[in-house]
């Protein structure tokens, strides 16, 4: 129980834009594989890709510029992806990355970029920045929608592993307005050491409020927490 107090704390710190610490240590970490990559990755590269895929109304300012960046080499695994300190809790290119902010700042579009850079690169046999993703709201309801199909091959644990990018986590209905299998998800995919993105417009404690001190005491040891804030360019 102190572990827990201690982790609801440090969210509400991150809240406020303090830097915090992990608290512990939930489940050991399986050593990572590395994987031999058919194309040789560098910034210029990323850059170049990064600059082809970005839609024109795409603005980089003063106000997203470092956390672009920062997002770009850690996809990059640079050891100093966090050097203009972005990331207030303990950085590791082990977690994953939840992204939360103001809305039409472009935190899904930016990962709509990464996933386009991640089609090119994978053509050269490279997928580092390759990744799954699903909708929150829309997932729920295909999971419902499953349930009452006998030819479905809809699984829930077939996300259990793996990379994958959850967008608009937390506004999501609860599954028959009882389960919050998203959370279930989250437990999961960190119990097996996998890794997450996420982007969304809740805090991280407002996260923890909704499915529950399991994944609440747990967001600092699954995630690099990045704080996205700025006026919305959405028309």
């Amino acid at each position: 129980m102190t572990n827990i107090i201690k982790a609801l704390a440090s969210l509400k710190k991150l809240d406020s834009g303090e830097t915090v610490k992990v608290v512990h240590d939930v489940y050991p970490r399986p050593e990572a594989t590395p994987k031999k990559a058919g194309l040789r990755m560098d910034k210029k590269l990323i850059w170049n890709l990064f600059k082809k895929h970005k839609p024109t109304d795409f603005i980089i300012n003063d106000t997203n510029e470092q956390i672009i960046f920062t997002i770009l080499l850690y996809f990059l695994k640079d050891p100093s992806f966090n050097k203009y300190n972005i990331i207030k809790n303990q950085a590791a290119h082990e977690k994953g990355l939840l992204i939360y902010g103001d809305y039409g700042v472009g935190k899904t579009e930016l990962f709509k970029i990464l996933r386009n850079i991640g089609r090119d690169l994978s053509k050269f046999n490279c997928f580092d920045f390759w990744f799954p993703e699903i909708s929150a709201g829309s997932f729920v309801d295909e999971y419902m929608a499953s349930t009452s199909k006998m030819d479905t091959n809809f699984s829930l644990e077939k996300f259990y592993g793996g990379k994958l990018y959850i967008d608009d986590l937390g506004y999501e209905r609860k599954a028959f307005n009882r389960d919050e299998i998203l959370g279930d998800i989250l437990f999961e995919r960190n119990r097996k050491g996998c890794k997450t993105f996420v982007t969304t417009n809740l805090t991280p404690t407002a996260l923890s409020g909704k499915y529950g001190e399991r994944i609440g005491d747990r967001l600092l040891e699954m995630f690099n927490i990045i704080s996205w804030r700025g006026e919305s360019f959405r028309k």
